[in-house]
């Protein structure tokens, strides 16, 4: 075990592309017995992601002490417990929705039960399979579109056109999109960020940023690489995390961020 005197707080870890990828969806042991270690040295473990809680493997979800889910728009603790939440508004919901069925695009929002087709439920459907090996319980709401209306969603998930969206994203000021892959985009609140969820763990804990390890590689990581004292970017992250961080971790298909944190909180070997 190693002296505790410099050891993060805190672990936090973006899940796509960062932990699992589309060949292996679930972490591996040696991740998980890393992230163990971690925690045995006192350190805090969350896990920050564009999914639903739901949707994080199973084994991560068990282990982490808080699921920062919908890129922080909602926060929960290892019961599941709720401990903040940013909503959509109802007129959001409806003109995103308007918009994406203008141009044809594939639309879900993440509700704190599970996930709402509001436009091609089928696509959408088989989007969650193929990248998660899960569905997420998701719902066919396309007859209706009106679930946010008894349950307000923190989150969306769009399949569009990728120019389209970038011009609807600069001219609507209460959204912000995260380009996951070609025409794949996060569409949260502006209000919403990883690194806002998972400051009000922080402060709950009593932990600075500065004494927190963060690995991620996507845009909707930035903020949340930005603020921590060591923000690992991915090998295989988006240019805009390299180029945020002076930290770089092998890639997600090596294991990196296992590597990089058996170096701090060793091996368990003996």
């Amino acid at each position: 075990m190693k002296d505790n005197h410099d050891l993060p707080r805190a672990v936090i870890c973006d899940v796509d592309g960062t932990l699992v990828d589309r060949e292996r969806q679930d972490p591996t042991p040696r991740l998980l017995a890393c992230l163990e270690r971690a925690r045995q040295q006192g350190a805090l473990v969350m896990v920050a992601s564009g999914r639903i809680r739901q949707l994080v493997p199973a084994a991560l979800r068990e282990m982490a002490d808080y699921c920062v889910c919908g890129n922080g728009g909602i926060v929960l603790d290892r019961s599941g417990a709720v401990v903040c939440e940013t909503s959509y508004a109802p007129d959001l919901v409806e003109e995103l929705t308007a918009f994406c069925i203008r141009i044809g695009a594939a639309l879900s929002f993440s509700f704190p039960s599970g996930y709402g087709a509001y436009c091609n439920y089928e696509r959408m459907r088989r989007m969650y399979l193929e990248s998660t090996g899960m569905d997420g319980g998701i719902t066919d709401e396309t007859a209706g579109r009106d679930r946010h209306l008894r349950e307000a969603p923190f989150s969306a998930f769009l399949i569009g056109n990728e120019g389209e969206v970038y011009r609807y994203l600069r001219a609507q000021p209460r959204l912000q999109g995260a380009r996951q892959w070609q025409d794949h985009f996060d569409i949260y609140p502006v209000a919403t960020t990883k690194a806002a969820g998972i400051s009000q763990v922080l402060q709950r804990h009593g932990i600075d940023w500065k004494d927190v390890i963060a690995f991620g590689d996507s845009p909707n990581d930035l903020e949340m690489l930005a603020a921590a004292g060591r923000g690992y970017a991915m090998g295989n992250a988006c240019p805009e995390a390299k180029a945020l961080t002076g930290y770089l971790a092998p890639p997600v298909w090596e294991d990196g961020a296992a590597q990089v944190l058996e170096k701090i909180f060793g091996s368990g070997e003996k």
